[in-house]
């Protein structure tokens, strides 16, 4: 287990692209996690050969273990479990509060709170920070539900003050951000209602009644 430790983080620095990915909860885990490492390693030298401490010292390895493992859970939760509706409560807390932190209630304004009882095809895609270039982490959420539904989150987001519609060459750009198939002379969302939120990263919710599913792009 030491070895395994000492590669993933010396050899293979993977904790650096953990604490890039979701830098607002890593960032408290890490040093957590690495104060428990250390005060482990003291403990261990100080107790390794007394034979009546092994329980203690199996106790404490097993409580660093934890903290290391929970300091990789935002990472590995932003990049996987994307059709797991029943972590969508926290993994939609791992990209608003772990990717952008005190700008999070932005972001948890678009992204609805839970899920609703009618929900199927359920898919929520997440990215993490990056040191890039004109780089924004992004999340698509996308889900079939029902028109009653639907006109509860129009309510919403009128009442949030969002605009109502966008021009044809935004929503081309959007059908193809959220990766949906239409083609130059096909209709793109015809039947639905689509806010736009023409910032310097677009965001964008549409709720199609033609095929009755809501989408979100932050």
């Amino acid at each position: 287990m030491n070895s395994i430790v000492l590669v993933l983080h010396v050899v293979l620095p993977v904790w650096i692209f953990a604490l890039m990915y979701t830098p607002a909860l890593t960032g408290a885990l890490f040093l957590i996690a690495l104060a428990g490492n250390l005060i482990f390693g003291v403990v261990h030298k100080l107790l390794k050969h007394e034979e009546n401490l092994k329980t203690l010292l199996h106790v404490l390895r097993a409580v660093v273990i934890c903290l290391t493992v929970a300091f990789y859970m935002p990472t590995a939760l932003l990049m996987s479990c994307d059709r797991v509706k029943l972590l969508y409560p926290l993994k939609r807390l791992d990209y608003t509060r772990g990717v952008y932190g005190t700008n999070a209630a932005y972001y948890e304004r678009i992204l609805p709170e839970k899920l609703p009882e009618v929900c199927e095809d359920y898919s929520f895609r997440t990215q993490g920070s990056m040191i890039a270039q004109d780089y924004h982490a992004t999340s698509w959420l996308c889900f079939t539900t029902d028109k009653e539904t639907l006109d509860a989150y129009a309510v919403y987001y009128d009442r949030q003050g969002y605009a109502r519609g966008a021009e044809e060459r935004d929503l081309r750009w959007l059908a193809g951000q959220m990766h949906m198939n239409v083609s130059d002379n096909e209709p793109v969302f015809e039947k639905a209602v689509v806010y736009y939120m023409r910032d310097y990263y677009p965001k964008a919710v549409v709720l199609d009644y033609g095929t009755m599913q809501f989408r979100v792009m932050t």
